[in-house]
């Protein structure tokens, strides 16, 4: 069966435990930093991290870029996001198909 952790602040992650998702609650993003070292060899599929988490562990992430699993997923937080993992979205989808296929423009 799968696992799937978050890592984020208590409003944002708290409600996905009723999911059956394992939530790793912090009051300042750097504690995700300790977190992290746990969690990352704890076979977790997906690991979801709000916006200021991935901010603080983006250079401990670098690990993953090329792995499979765990799938590390960047979600607004319960505050409302800054578009941190669409704009990350972006870039892996620029890089993969060699242009911007999400931008806005030229739409319409």
């Amino acid at each position: 069966m799968s696992k799937v952790a978050l890592i984020g602040d208590k409003t944002s992650v708290l409600g996905f435990q009723a999911l059956g998702f394992d939530a790793y609650p912090v009051t300042e993003p750097r504690e995700a930093r300790n977190i992290w070292s746990e969690v990352k060899d704890s076979n977790y599929t997906v690991i979801m991290v709000t916006e200021e988490i991935y901010r603080e562990i983006e250079d401990l992430l670098i690990e993953f870029a090329d792995k499979f699993t765990p799938a590390v997923l960047i979600i607004p937080p319960a505050k409302g996001g800054q578009g941190v993992g669409f704009q990350r979205m972006k870039k892996i989808v620029e890089k993969a198909v060699g242009m911007d296929i999400l931008s806005e423009e030229g739409k319409g």
